[in-house]
């Protein structure tokens, strides 16, 4: 059964069709189809660095090299191989003044003097280009084409093209995002020359890191990487064929553009049919048929309510029903057609909610940075696309946002197919104010549209990242944007200034002095002062309620859990088998070797990434705990491989979990519907009373209903201290919604002790848990009279040990080489200059069956009860780049914080050593002052004057003094400022 549209003249056409085919009264003329020829393959091509090609026409010659098409230049051997001074875009801009020229950082200069140039920048090209590359080949139109217009599509160009067909040029096209296409008119059938020209320098400035075009992460890769293709079309075609995924009235609204010869004539059949596409879709709704004059077409959409009825399916993140809509347009000598597969959905905002079908929705997002290290480019098909989406869905994410970029077809389908909602952006990182910018932005905007708005997974779109803008600009183009696809949801950028039009918000703190947070992380540069992971003691109540109620409209923290880890080397280094190189990870690895810590890696990598997860997991906890939240956008699912490397993510740059990463412990905080505890501390002591309130944050489709919700105390062994049956009740979407509150008296503790406060409900398959920890209320242990207590290393000091006596050295911060700063955290987003920015270290190699430990229970990796030791210690260096009496290759701290990745210096805590005839113990944590107050710490030190009072401490090492010397060198000259007003990112980051 059918729809028709059509009229008494229609009808009168069809009847006279009819009855001179029955009596043969003319002549069938043959039926003419859209035809294609895929243009892969061998290419001629020719650099041109010198920009001289057009001057010389170049269209007119070939070229001797030879080059596969699609493909990357870069990726098949073509450039220069990089070194100390090239040109990169950009160059100026990263890394401070200087921009990238050099060896880099004097912990480099080992390649210096082997001449051998490596960067921790990002991935190192086999080859680097950037100015027009040309590429040239033969193709033969077929005889059927004669007389027939054709168009050429060239599918992911870096970024701008231009085109000569038999030596004359038909235009120039800019897209990073969309296709580009050219008409070439009517050919006659026979040999032809297409010559294309390539130029990846800037076109228009899009700021110097944005991911689509800078070197950062897919980088500034040359040539065509998807489909090129020739199409010759009939007298009457289908030109442009798209439908909005937001239903209407039960209507799916389809655009249709038809494009005719100016000798095409008669009458025009166009039929819409759609079916369900999808496993369990079985819906398949009636065609629609319109009828008309060919003469009366014109170059105006037609604008199509093709009826889906209350039969419809919808798509979301839940259930992926997709359909396939057919196009057909006849006359009597055409027959032509097109598919789409779409979805139905409607994303709105209702106050401070994204609703998803009338849903109310928790953003869970992901920064997408372009991190595409096999291939150097977006992939351009579907499987590999399938696999990130995959990842996303599995750590309980439901949202892409491509940070400063467009990815292409082949990830809107393979999000279609998983159920991942994307967030594309136009594609800068930059200040936004000049007209050469507006123009290009809002042509680019709506290319973008106009190519990808029919996918169903394309729910918002952004113009890009930071930095600020003429705010007049932001506006109009925020209502131009809903003017003419309201199906999606629009912001101007992230963390930056905003229009009051902006469907949503995506911010770290509030305007204009950000001084309301956000996230854990405010302020630039990051410091060890600027993040409530140091300022506030471990506790699981700190929320973002001041912020969020400052919008009137859906508000999303910017790029939370930006906490780095230290990378698994061996265990990444080999997939890189593309143009791109890891240098990073091969200093790394050569500077582990260098210092005696390579056998060490496996230690370094569990210890620093579970610390890690613990980290993210609070910054997510901390927005689900946050009333009136709509979503968080995490910095990021995989590691990020530019802007000098930040290993911040629980997934390697290809997607690979990590090796301390379990997936089902993060699934218990990273999902639709999570169980929260909002405890005011974690650390406390015998005299206190444990406090937490039980809340949850849902957002999944059906109301919760938790009958069997249990909170029980357990130790380490899994004892169970006490059991707290909560109350039953039911629970619409929202979040923060109070159940109920438990506490309990830590009298009867036996301290020290690590507790964990377990939730669940069974019937929901829904659990969490936390740990905390109970010290003992107790004074500080004195030192022993016969143990020599001294805060400085000297001669006294020496001549103490050398008489054979026991030394604890307890230095005060800031009298160690290199003053490093605090290593509670793990680095922020990536380690900045020798001191590392918000921390020393990403984590600690701790042994917790060492004797030193035994009356302070830990795991072997730093956790919330190492907060206050932490945040007053400062790292001693044993071994680095500028040592000239590092300690021995072997030796081993007792305390060994890990070191950024980028310099690989041996750092220690405490150690031990034999010297002289006496032994030493050095702590360089604060063991003295306000211990009243400093449980933990208080504890360590009772642990450690055990220690070194027993039979245990007898340390292995023979240290000499100028060696111990080295720890306490203070640098001469004064220290070189980091140049934060040359860096990448804005000060506001």
């Amino acid at each position: 059964m059918k729809y028709k549209v059509t009229s008494l003249q229609v009808v009168a056409w069809v009847i006279v069709a009819v009855m001179l085919q029955l009596t043969g009264c003319s002549k069938q003329a043959p039926i003419q189809t859209t035809h294609t020829i895929d243009l892969a393959g061998t290419w001629q091509i020719k650099l041109d660095p010198d920009n001289v090609g057009i001057e010389q026409n170049w269209q007119d010659q070939t070229f001797s090299d030879t080059f596969q098409l699609p493909g990357a230049l870069q990726a098949q051997g073509y450039g220069n191989v990089p070194g100390p001074d090239t040109e990169w875009y950009g160059n100026a801009e990263w890394a401070g003044k200087g921009g990238l020229n050099g060896w880099g950082p004097e912990w480099l200069d080992n390649y210096k003097k082997k001449g051998v140039f490596r960067m921790h920048h990002f991935l190192r090209p086999d080859r680097h280009y950037i100015g027009a590359a040309w590429f040239t080949r033969t193709f033969e139109v077929p005889e059927a084409w004669r007389g027939r217009p054709v168009s050429v599509s060239f599918e992911r160009v870096h970024w701008v093209s231009q085109l000569w067909l038999d030596g004359i040029h038909l235009g120039q096209q800019t897209s990073l995002a969309a296709p580009h296409q050219y008409e070439l008119g009517v050919l006659e059938p026979g040999t032809h020359k297409i010559t294309l020209r390539v130029d990846n320098d800037e076109y228009v400035h899009m700021g110097y890191n944005a991911h689509s075009v800078s070197e950062q992460t897919a980088g500034t890769w040359n040539g065509v990487v998807g489909a090129l293709t020739l199409t010759a079309r009939p007298d009457v075609w289908i030109e442009r064929f798209t439908v909005s995924p937001k239903p209407v009235d039960g209507m799916l609204r389809v655009s249709l553009e038809l494009g005719k010869t100016n000798s095409a004539t008669g009458r025009y059949s166009l039929s819409l049919d759609a079916i369900g596409a999808s496993e369990g879709n079985n819906h398949d709704p009636r065609e629609l048929v319109i009828e008309g004059d060919v003469a009366e077409l014109n170059d105006e959409l037609l604008r199509i309510d093709y009826p889906m009825t209350a039969q419809a399916k919808l798509w979301d993140e839940y259930e992926q029903n997709l359909y396939t809509i057919e196009a057909k347009l006849e006359t009597a000598t055409v027959n032509d057609s097109r598919q789409l597969t779409f979805g139905l959905r409607d994303m709105t905002t209702d106050g401070r909610h994204f609703r998803v079908n009338g849903f109310k929705t928790y953003i869970r997002s992901v920064d997408d940075c372009a991190v595409m290290p096999a291939t150097g480019y977006a992939p351009m098909d579907v499987a590999s696309w399938r696999k990130v989406w995959q990842t996303y869905k599995e750590f309980g994410l439901n949202l892409a946002r491509f940070h400063s970029w467009t990815p292409p077809e082949a990830a809107f389908v393979a999000a279609n197919e998983v159920g991942i909602y994307l967030k594309p952006e136009v594609g800068e990182w930059g200040p936004v104010k000049t007209q050469e910018q507006f123009d290009f932005m809002r042509a680019e905007a709506k290319r973008i549209l106009d190519t990808f708005g029919h996918h169903p997974s394309f729910v918002q779109l952004g113009l890009g990242n930071e930095y600020d803008g003429d705010h007049a600009f932001f506006e109009a183009i925020i209502n131009e944007w809903k003017a003419y696809d309201d199906s999606k949801l629009y912001i101007v950028k992230a963390n930056s200034w905003s229009p009051d039009n902006a469907d949503f918000q995506v911010q770290r703190g509030i305007w204009p002095e950000r001084s309301i947070k956000l996230r854990h992380q405010f302020g630039w540069p990051p410091k060890p002062d600027r993040t409530e992971f140091n300022l506030s003691p471990p506790n699981t109540a700190i929320d973002w309620r001041e912020a969020s109620s400052s919008f009137d409209v859906p508000l999303i923290s910017h790029e939370i859990g930006q906490i780095c880890t230290y990378p698994n080397i061996d265990a990444e280094i080999d997939k890189y088998t593309g143009y791109l190189n890891p240098d990073y990870l091969e200093i790394a690895r050569d500077q582990l070797k260098e210092r005696g810590m390579y056998d060490l890696l496996p230690e370094m990598v569990e210890s620093s990434g579970k610390w890690q997860v613990e980290l993210i997991r609070e910054t997510f906890e901390a927005n689900y705990r946050t009333p009136d939240m709509a979503g968080f956008s995490w910095l990021s699912l995989a590691d990020f491989t530019g802007q000098s490397s930040a290993p911040v993510g629980l997934v390697d740059p290809f997607y690979d979990p990590h090796s301390y990463v379990d997936i089902d412990y993060v699934r218990q905080w990273s999902a639709p519907t999570v169980l929260l505890a909002r405890m005011p501390k974690r650390v406390l002591t015998q005299d206190e009373t444990f406090t937490a309130g039980i809340e949850v944050t849902h957002f999944d489709r059906h109301k919760l209903v938790l009958n069997d919700l249990v909170a029980s105390l357990r130790t380490e062994n899994g004892e169970v201290v006490k059991t707290w049956n909560l109350p039953a009740n039911s629970f619409q979407q929202d979040s923060a919604q109070a159940i109920a509150t438990i506490e309990l008296a830590l009298a009867d503790i036996a301290a020290p002790a690590k507790l964990n406060l377990l939730v669940e409900s069974p019937e929901n398959n829904l659990k969490n848990d936390w740990n905390i920890w109970v010290y003992p209320d107790t004074k500080a242990p004195s030192f022993p009279a016969n143990i020599y207590v001294t805060k400085v290393w000297n001669k006294a000091t020496q001549q103490r040990l050398e008489a054979g006596g026991t030394v604890l050295l307890l230095p005060n911060i800031g009298d160690m080489k290199g003053d490093l700063p605090s290593m509670f955290t793990n680095h922020f987003w990536t380690s900045i200059g020798d001191k590392g920015g918000q921390s020393s270290a990403s984590g600690m190699l701790i042994d917790p069956n060492h004797p030193l430990l035994a009356h302070f229970p830990t795991d072997a990796h730093i956790n919330w009860n190492w907060w206050d030791i932490l945040n007053n210690a400062q790292p001693m260096i044993l071994d680095s780049y500028d040592s000239i009496h590092p300690w021995p290759k072997g030796y081993r701290a007792l305390l060994q914080p890990i070191d950024t990745w980028k310099i690989n210096r041996k750092l220690a805590l405490i150690v031990e050593a034999k010297v002289g005839k006496g032994k030493l113990l050095i702590s360089s944590i604060d063991l003295e002052n306000d211990l009243q107050n400093r449980p933990a710490t208080r504890q360590l030190r009772r642990s450690l004057v055990a220690y070194i009072t027993s039979d245990d401490f007898n340390p292995e090492w023979q240290i000499k003094p100028e060696v111990i010397s080295e720890v306490f060198a203070k640098e001469t000259g004064l220290e070189e400022p980091i140049d934060f007003g040359a860096n990448a990112l804005p000060i506001d980051n």
